[in-house]
């Protein structure tokens, strides 16, 4: 009987012991983002309940005890403490992390089931429109963003510049070859989606050796908090150069825009199947062997199929990876017409997961069946480009997510997620997205609003309220027709007919301007009780910025209105308003970090080991946010597609092309012929120099009237 009770022991102690070892990750998160609640917190695994996950909270005389399935609820367990009862909270736009003065406790332990197996993270995109640049303390932020807001399935393409040069090389590759296919640091998205080989190239070997070593740091860092990264999966797409040497083997893709992309190998041939087996080699020699997820989308935004059987490209793809990591899902944009019906035929729908990205305006799976009876999460994507703008369908959001869960496609919906193209705005829709899967029913938006209000800024305000129910009918309408944020006109490409900024964005406000001011002007009552929140003062800015664009676009109507009419004192009276409130916009936004071109590109003056590394990087972020390429064709349909509303952009940028462009009309009115100002050479002139930008910084009566003419 001693021996059995000593057993029993022993097993017990196990146990515990290998509880504290999986949440060391979650200790070390509280240590490094509340080390006021550092031994405060008693975590503790607990078994799942039905094959869900849950975690239970309890406080008391100064001590928090989370108990949980794993360390993704633990998270999540000590982030609804921060929020609900300490009202604080994390985020990428500030963060509101003070210490509290005393615990708040909870009467009655709160148990909370996840709903959602599945909570997704990021697109493509994100890692350069965002993360290009980021230094390990981004990182590190990142990651504990996710883990506390309960993402546990993130993409992960970070190092994949050192996996395709090890394979190419095994395939008879010249460095040079290598050195052309892989892509600069800002354009490794488009690259990896089989759009575009190379460009903002080349990269130096320093380069891909700490891309690598990055993605390890980072890879560890999810394992213990519980995330699951995705990471590239191999789907055909090789170097151009393969085709010298065997033509018959791939399939030219055609063009994205203007750019040639890479092939795709036929599925069938022989070179597909030993270069996928090379791949997911090197894969597990940098990476390891432990992956689950692979991303890697055929086609994506168009690509040639010509004589290739859809169907057999997929299967092919699938047998691959399965072959080298049995068990293994393959992860597919929901975007675009794809995945396509076609390559979907032949797959095993139980190791293929859906992301649904534009869930908040289109229904897509509710289109089309469930993508055919395939596992799907439901997500946003929310913005384009990471541009600046105050956008969210928040009571569509939350309608979109109560459909789908009650709808007969609700046995495929494994989760939802948030796919911004870029993260630093807006916090307020991954938010919402990411507590559905702590509830069963519908969110109430306006009630849902007042705790947001309470833990992004630090308490509850009526006046805050009362604007945030104005801001739920302007800026964060659900407006069905409207699928982006309303751009700004100072960030524009100069011209008499401006109607977007980007090609594919709108001008046009689709709220009450004068309404929303109203707002603002009622979030700006409580400034006194909050200028020391990071998080109240940055979306202060934001405001004020929005207020601000928003009369640049009312001052460019009534420019153009004066070139319409051939008045030239009101042309003259017209366009020194416009000029003025753009650097008017510059000088407010200098006051806040975030809205700064310095963060930007002080990220990418910091990234590589060697001048030339950040030469190239340097290059590369001033690229993306103005013509993005390419450099020898000026009709590019993306330029400006990232265009950003920060100080130093406005002032050493936009305000020249649109002093060229008032400069110009000026002597038309006078009757000079005068052509055309060059502003795409001038936005590439713009990439090769420095930035000689002062920024104006005000005092607190500077800034009080600065302010008030803003908002008269």
């Amino acid at each position: 009987m001693k021996k059995y009770i000593s057993l029993i022991c022993l097993f017990f102690s196990i146990a515990v012991m290998g509880g504290e070892n999986r949440m060391a990750g979650v200790q070390a998160l509280i240590e490094r983002r509340v080390p006021w609640l550092k031994d405060k917190v008693s975590l503790e695994l607990c078994p799942e309940q039905d094959g869900v996950e849950t975690f239970t909270l309890s406080a008391k005389n100064g001590k928090i005890t989370i108990q949980a399935t794993g360390e993704s609820a633990a998270c999540m367990a000590l982030n609804h403490y921060l929020e609900h009862y300490c009202h604080r909270s994390m985020s990428h736009m500030g963060d509101n992390l003070s210490p509290v003065d005393r615990l708040p406790e909870i009467g009655d332990p709160l148990t909370k089931r996840i709903e959602l197996p599945m909570r997704y993270a990021l697109n493509y995109c994100t890692f350069n429109y965002t993360m290009s640049f980021y230094q390990w303390e981004d990182w590190e932020h990142e990651l504990d963003w996710m883990a506390l807001h309960g993402v546990n399935l993130m993409l992960m393409p970070m190092g994949m510049e050192k996996v395709w040069q090890n394979t190419l090389r095994r395939f008879g590759c010249s460095d040079l070859q290598i050195r052309n296919f892989i892509p600069g640091p800002a354009y490794t998205a488009w690259w990896l989606m089989g759009n575009l080989e190379g460009w903002g190239g080349p990269v130096s070997q320093g380069f891909i050796d700490g891309q690598a070593r990055m993605a390890k740091r980072i890879l560890a860092r999810m394992g213990t908090l519980g995330i699951r990264p995705v990471l590239q999966g191999f789907y055909g797409m090789v170097s151009r150069s393969i085709r010298e040497r065997h033509p018959d083997a791939v399939m030219p893709q055609g063009m994205w825009g203007f750019f040639e992309r890479p092939d795709v190998l036929k599925p069938t041939g022989s070179m597909f199947r030993d270069m996928a087996d090379v791949y997911y080699d090197e894969i597990k020699k940098n990476y390891g062997s432990d992956i689950r997820f692979f991303g890697g989308d055929l086609f994506h935004e168009g690509g040639l199929t010509g004589t290739l059987n859809v169907a057999d490209c997929g299967l092919a793809v699938q047998n691959a990876m399965q072959r080298n990591f049995p068990g293994s899902t393959w992860v597919l944009q929901g975007w675009g017409g794809n995945p396509r019906a076609e390559l979907l035929a032949k797959l095993d729908r139980e190791k293929v997961l859906v992301l649904d990205l534009f869930g908040e305006n289109e229904e897509v799976w509710n289109r089309t069946q469930a993508y055919g009876g395939t596992p799907f999460v439901w997500c946003v994507v929310s913005n384009f480009g990471e541009q600046c703008g105050m956008y969210g369908k928040l009571q569509r959001i939350s309608l979109q997510i109560d459909k789908v869960r009650n709808s007969v496609y609700a046995p495929y919906l494994k989760g939802v997620g948030v796919m911004p193209e870029g993260i630093n705005n807006n916090p307020v829709v991954y938010d919402m997205v990411l507590h559905a899967p702590m509830t069963d029913c519908k969110i109430n938006v306006e009630e849902w609003l007042k705790e947001y209000i309470a833990y992004r800024y630090g308490a509850y305000n009526e006046y805050i309220y009362a604007a945030w129910l104005i801001f739920l009918q302007t800026i964060y309408a659900s407006v069905p027709e409207k699928y982006g944020l309303p751009e700004s006109v100072f960030c524009a490409r100069p011209g008499t007919k401006v109607i977007n900024t980007s090609s594919w964005g709108v001008r046009a406000r689709y709220y009450d301007m004068d309404f929303f001011k109203e707002g603002v002007r009622l979030f700006l009552k409580a400034r006194n009780s909050f200028e020391n929140s990071e998080t109240y003062v940055h979306d202060m800015f934001d405001m004020l910025r929005q207020v601000q664009s928003d009369k640049g676009s009312r001052a460019y109507d009534e420019m153009i209105a004066a070139i319409d009419g051939k008045d030239i004192a009101r042309f003259e009276h017209t366009s020194n308003n416009f000029l003025n409130l753009l650097l008017r916009q510059d000088t407010l936004l200098a006051q806040s970090k975030n809205f700064s071109i310095d963060q930007w590109l002080g990220q990418a003056a910091r990234f590589g080991t060697t001048e030339t590394d950040r030469a190239l990087a340097l290059k590369n972020a001033k690229m993306l946010l103005t013509f993005w390429g390419p450099d020898w064709n000026p009709n590019t349909t993306v330029h400006d597609y990232a265009a950003k509303e920060w100080s130093g952009m406005l002032k050493t940028l936009y305000y020249n092309e649109w002093k060229m462009f008032v400069d110009v009309w000026r002597k038309r009115l006078e009757g000079i012929e005068m052509i055309e100002p060059d502003y795409y050479g001038y936005q590439i002139a713009w990439c090769k120099k420095s930035v000689n930008y002062v920024p104006v910084k005000l005092d607190k009566e500077q800034m009080d009237k600065l302010i008030q003419e803003i908002m008269f």
